[in-house]
């Protein structure tokens, strides 16, 4: 009677246990993955923002452009921010879209020596005389797409620092190397997005 007793036992707790691991691996699924394993196309995970690969953005004033060609897209539950990467501008391009934000950051590759960093982006930093504030830092996931972007690790920890007017600088301190750019804070009335193909 004890055996039968044990087993039944036993039984409920393996039943019991498998499906709270069902639940909560289902809930897993629902929040931060595709059901099917697989991983959504990159144009609609980055439906949210003002600007996809492919298309060529266009400060309005200067007549300067970039071709989006790459991406390094950030990820917290759902992607937060990408940085699309110009590499066949004439001078290299960056620029910096943040989910459901129409503001976009042109940026120009910074250097990573002219700034003292460690590996967690600082409060402020100062760049030729000026003092730049941080004014987001997002621990996030990264996932390359496109063609020319760089390649910085699986994890960082992106910040962003807010200088005089509209003058800004993006660090990106990669799980495999820290990169910088700098450049301006762009409003809608400042660019024009032409789609890609």
């Amino acid at each position: 009677m004890s055996v039968i007793l044990g087993l039944l036992v036993a039984t409920g707790g393996a039943v019991i246990g498998r499906a709270l691991a069902l639940r909560l691996r289902a809930r897993r699924l629902t929040e931060s993955e595709p059901i099917d394993g697989k991983r959504p196309p990159v144009a609609e995970v980055l439906s949210a923002f003002p600007c996809r690969l492919g298309d060529v953005v266009v400060r309005t004033a200067e007549r300067d452009e970039a071709w989006l060609a790459g991406a390094l897209v950030f990820e917290e539950e759902r992607p937060v921010a990408a940085l699309f990467v110009a590499p066949e501008a004439g001078a290299d391009r960056a620029v910096l879209a943040r989910e459901g934000i129409e503001e976009l950051l042109w940026l120009s590759p910074l250097p990573i020596a002219e700034l003292a960093v460690t590996t967690d982006p600082p409060h402020t930093l100062e760049h030729k005389g000026v003092r730049f504030e941080r004014l987001r830092r997002l621990p996030v996931r990264v996932t390359r797409a496109g063609s020319g972007a760089p390649s910085v690790g699986d994890r960082a920890v992106v910040a962003e620092y807010g200088g005089q007017g509209s003058e800004r600088i993006v660090l990106v301190a990669g799980s495999e190397q820290t990169l910088a750019w700098t450049g301006v804070a762009l409003g809608r009335r400042e660019y024009d997005v032409l789609p890609g193909s």
